[in-house]
C-alpha cells in the first residue's frame, strides 16, 4: 500500500512537471524554438536539484521536452537531442544537490543544464546536422540558456529550498 502510494505520487508530480514544461514550450513557440531561443520553460531545468522533487522532475523535464519537441521545426532530431539534453541536464542538477556548499550546489545545478542544452541544441542538433553557422547557434542557444535555466533557474531553486527544504525526497 505505502509503494502504490510513493509510485502514485511520483507519476503525478512527474506529469506535472512534464505537463507544465510542454504547455509553456508550446505557448511561447515563436521564441522556443530555432537558433536563438528563449524558453521560458527552461526555468525548471534545476528543479531536480530539489528534494521534494528529485527525479520526478528529471522523469518530467525529459517527458515534457519530448512533447514540447513533437512540434519543433527541427523534427526528431530536435526530439531525441532535446530530451536527452534535459536528461542529463536534470540529472546534473539532481547530483549537484549532493555538494556540502548550498551556495556552490546550485550554481552547478543551474550550470550543467546551461553547458549540456548549449552543446547538444546550439552545436549537436544546429551546427552539425541543421548546418546553422556557429556563433548564431552556440550563442543563441547560451544566451537564452543563460538567462532562463541559469538566472530564473537559480532564483526557482533559491526560493523553492526555502519553503520546501526541510520535506524529503517523495
Amino acid at each position: 500500500m505505502v509503494e502504490e502510494h510513493k509510485v502514485t505520487v511520483f507519476m503525478v508530480k512527474a506529469s506535472l512537471i512534464a505537463a507544465v514544461y510542454a504547455a509553456v514550450t508550446i505557448a511561447i513557440a515563436p521564441i522556443a524554438y530555432g537558433p536563438i531561443q528563449f524558453r521560458l520553460s527552461d526555468v525548471l531545468m534545476p528543479l531536480p536539484y530539489i528534494p521534494y522533487f528529485g527525479w520526478c522532475a528529471v522523469v518530467g523535464l525529459t517527458l515534457g521536452t519530448l512533447i514540447a519537441n513533437m512540434i519543433s521545426p527541427y523534427g526528431v532530431w530536435d526530439m531525441i537531442l532535446g530530451s536527452l539534453a534535459n536528461l542529463l541536464g536534470g540529472m546534473g542538477a539532481y547530483y549537484a544537490r549532493r555538494i556540502p556548499n548550498k551556495t556552490i550546489g546550485r550554481v552547478v545545478a543551474v550550470i550543467v543544464p546551461v553547458i549540456v542544452v548549449t552543446f547538444l541544441i546550439g552545436y549537436v542538433l544546429l551546427v552539425l546536422i541543421i548546418g546553422i553557422p556557429i556563433l548564431i547557434a552556440v550563442g543563441g542557444v547560451f544566451i537564452g540558456e543563460a538567462v532562463t535555466a541559469g538566472v530564473g533557474g537559480y532564483i526557482l531553486i533559491s526560493r523553492l529550498e526555502r519553503v520546501l527544504g526541510e520535506y524529503g525526497e517523495a
